[in-house]
This record gives C-alpha cells, sequence and structure tokens, in this order.
C-alpha cells in the first residue's frame, strides 16, 4: 500500500519524532475505551469518523468489538482487524445508516471544517437515541495557531454552544498535561515561535497553498528534531495526558455529547 505522505499534521505512528504526540491523541481513545457500550446483546456498535490511518480505530476494535472507521485516506495495513470495518468516504457524505451506532468518536476533526453543521449532523443521525459521542478538539489557549489545516479551532464554551444545537447534552471535559508533558508543549511552542518571528509579516500566507502545507510538514520535523536534539523526546505515555474537567490549560477539549436531536427538535 502506498504511504501517505507526511504532513505533519496527520499522524504517522511509525515515526519517533511524532511519539509524544501520538500519546496525546491515544489517551482520547483509552477514555472511549474506558466509555464502551455492553449489554445483553454484548459489545455495541462503535462509529470512528476521521480515523487516519486507523491506529485509534484498532485499539477500539481489539477492546471493545465491532468497529467503523471513515477516513478519505485507506488505514495503514497494520491496524486492519477482523471487527474493524474500514469505509473510505468524505465526511460530507456519510454512507451509514441512521441510529446504528451505541457510540460515535471522532477525535481531531472539527477544527478542518469551515462549518461543522453536516458533520456535526452525521454524528448525532449516527447515534442511537441512548447513544454517546465524543469529540475532540485542539484548545485554542494552548495551540500554536499556525496549523494551516486547522480552520478553526475552538475555546470551550464556543465549542459545547455548537455542539447543543446537535444535542441535548453535552458535558466538556479536557485533555491535560503532566508536568513532563507541559514542558515538551512549551518547548514546541517556544521553537515555533522562533520560527515564525522569520517571518513577521505574515508572508507565508500569500504563497500557494502547496507550498504552505510542504512548508508546515518540514518545519514540523525540524522543531521535533530540535527538541531531541535539545533536551531530547520526552518518553510520554497515556498516563501523561489524564483526561478530567476542561480549563484553559486543557491541552484538546473533548466533549461528551448525549441525546442526539432530530431535525425537528433543533
Amino acid at each position: 500500500m502506498t504511504r501517505v505522505t507526511l504532513t505533519g499534521e496527520r499522524l504517522d505512528d511509525d515515526h519517533v519524532l511524532y511519539g509524544p504526540d501520538l500519546a496525546r491523541h491515544r489517551a482520547a481513545y483509552q477514555y472511549a475505551i474506558r466509555a464502551c457500550p455492553s449489554g445483553e446483546d454484548g459489545p455495541g456498535r462503535i462509529l470512528d469518523l476521521g480515523c487516519g490511518n486507523g491506529y485509534g480505530s484498532a485499539e477500539l476494535a481489539d477492546a471493545c468489538g465491532t468497529v467503523v472507521a471513515l477516513d478519505r485516506i485507506a488505514p495503514d495495513a497494520q491496524h486492519r482487524r477482523d471487527s474493524l470495518h474500514y469505509v473510505r468516504a468524505d465526511l460530507a457524505g456519510v454512507p451509514l445508516a441512521p441510529r446504528s451506532f451505541d457510540l460515535v468518536v471522532s477525535f481531531q476533526v472539527i477544527e478542518h471544517l469551515e462549518d461543522p453543521t453536516a458533520y456535526l449532523e452525521a454524528i448525532a443521525s449516527a447515534m442511537k437515541p441512548a447513544g454517546l459521542a465524543l469529540v475532540t478538539t485542539p484548545n485554542i489557549l494552548q495551540s500554536d495557531r499556525v496549523n494551516p489545516f486547522h480552520v478553526h479551532e475552538y475555546e470551550g464554551d464556543e465549542l459545547r454552544e455548537r455542539l447543543l444545537g446537535h444535542f441535548g447534552e453535552v458535558e466538556m471535559l479536557g485533555v491535560g498535561m503532566s508536568p513532563a508533558a507541559a514542558r515538551y508543549q512549551a518547548d514546541r511552542l517556544r521553537r515555533i515561535r522562533r520560527i515564525m518571528r522569520l517571518d513577521p509579516f505574515g508572508l507565508r500566507d500569500r504563497l500557494p497553498r502547496a507550498w504552505i502545507d510542504w512548508l508546515f510538514a518540514r518545519f514540523s520535523v525540524v522543531v521535533r528534531r530540535g527538541i531531541q536534539k535539545g533536551e531530547g523526546l520526552p518518553d510520554l505515555t497515556l498516563e501523561d495526558f489524564p483526561v478530567g474537567p476542561a480549563d484553559a490549560g486543557s491541552l484538546d477539549l473533548m466533549a461528551v455529547c448525549r441525546r442526539p436531536l432530530s431535525c425537528g427538535q433543533r
């Protein structure tokens, strides 16, 4: 299978430089595993909407049973499972039966969408009435704010208000940072800001989009190699990214959504 070109945005779990970032994103999947539904009929059905290369979908399938995972790219071969069904499709046209999933997870997706209405409608439609949805996105208060793939980043209250248009109940949690994770985040941000000072007039934004994406990918590697050669990349684990109540210091926001609203209820 052809490998997806490194973008600096889509995580590649084979790339050692992105190990700390992968641990951060796996923390959300571990929370989802703890929330896996089950009942008298066995494990519930799970949808991973925007699954990337499939590393988290595979963890869900290993722990919870049947998973449907959707993205525009094919998964990596090592993440295929008998109980995991990949669907290649665009989020704007999710080809799934309504009210068919007990749990829907969609991690680090909403920030890529200028208008997330159709995306949120797809999540609400896919959920069973008593189902659960987990949505994560970077907390703009902790963000580097230079990612060209992110068209809109959120604060907690703004994200909750957006989601309440599609769900009757939304609880805001956050992915926190241990002291080691916070040091890595601070070092990464310092290096990014040092690079951005080389372009005080924002000339980067006037380049062709393909050039912007290429530069972002290369500089994401430069930043992490700088950390590796300096203090060294920390060996961060899931425990370095605890999930708890959302606050300004949360690295990512996690919305726990219940009671999906039909079109007539919105």
